[in-house]
C-alpha cells in the first residue's frame, strides 16, 4: 500500500497550528545548524512563532555580514537564486509526496529564468533606443535623416510651447501673490481711533 499523498496548506485551528510548530520548529533548527557546519555555509534562519514569538538561527557569521553579502548581489542574480530555490524547494516536496503548488503558496509569480532573461534582454534595448534618441538632443549633428530632424524640431517646439504656458502660469501665481501681500499691508494700516461720532458701550462708563 503506498504512501497517501498529503496536501500542504494551512491549518484553520490556532491550537493545531502552535502545536505543529512547537513539534517541529527545534528539529528544522537543528537541520539548519548541521547543514551550516557539514557544507560551511552562512545560514540565517528566523522564524515566528502563530503567536509572534521568535527564533532565530545562524551559522559562524554575523547577520550583518550576511545581510551584507546579500546586499551586493544584483537583482538579476537575486531573482536567479529565488528561482533555484523555488525549484529545488519543488523538487523536494515531490519526493515527500506533498502536493503544493510553490509559486502559489508563496505568492510569488511562475516566471523562469528564460523569461527573466528575455524581459531583461527588452528592456537593455529599449533603454539603448532611449540613450540614442536623448543623444540627437545634445548632439544634432549625428542625425542623417530629414525624418528625425523633423521629429525633433516638433518636439522642441511642443517643449517651447510647454514652458512658455507653464511661465505664464507661475507668472499670474506671482502677480496674484503681490496683489493680495500688498492688500493685506494696506489692511493692516487702517486706524483704529474711534470717530467723535462712535461712543463706547455703556459697560465700559465707570459708574
Amino acid at each position: 500500500m503506498g504512501r497517501v499523498k498529503l496536501k500542504i496548506k494551512k491549518l484553520e485551528n490556532s491550537n493545531g497550528r502552535q502545536a505543529t510548530y512547537a513539534k517541529r520548529k527545534h528539529g528544522i533548527m537543528k537541520k539548519a545548524n548541521e547543514l551550516s557546519i557539514l557544507c560551511d555555509i552562512d545560514i540565517i534562519l528566523l522564524m515566528f512563532s502563530p503567536t509572534g514569538k521568535p527564533s532565530l538561527c545562524k551559522g559562524a557569521s554575523s547577520i550583518e555580514e550576511v545581510i551584507t553579502k546579500f546586499a551586493q548581489l544584483t537583482p538579476q542574480e537575486r531573482a536567479k537564486r529565488k528561482l533555484e530555490s523555488l525549484e529545488a524547494l519543488k523538487k523536494t516536496f515531490k519526493k515527500l509526496d506533498h502536493d503544493v503548488n510553490i509559486p502559489e503558496f508563496l505568492g510569488t509569480s511562475s516566471q523562469t529564468i528564460e523569461d527573466l532573461t528575455s524581459q531583461s534582454r527588452v528592456l537593455q534595448n529599449h533603454l539603448s533606443y532611449v540613450h540614442k534618441r536623448l543623444s540627437f538632443w545634445t548632439n544634432p549633428d549625428k542625425i542623417t535623416s530629414l525624418e528625425h530632424l523633423g521629429q525633433l524640431e516638433s518636439s522642441l517646439s511642443e517643449s517651447l510651447n510647454r514652458i512658455r504656458s507653464h511661465k505664464e502660469h507661475l507668472g499670474k501665481q506671482h502677480l496674484m501673490s503681490l496683489e493680495c501681500h500688498s492688500q493685506f499691508q494696506n489692511a493692516m494700516h487702517v486706524p483704529f481711533r474711534m470717530g467723535a461720532e462712535q461712543q463706547l458701550p455703556t459697560y465700559f462708563v465707570g459708574s
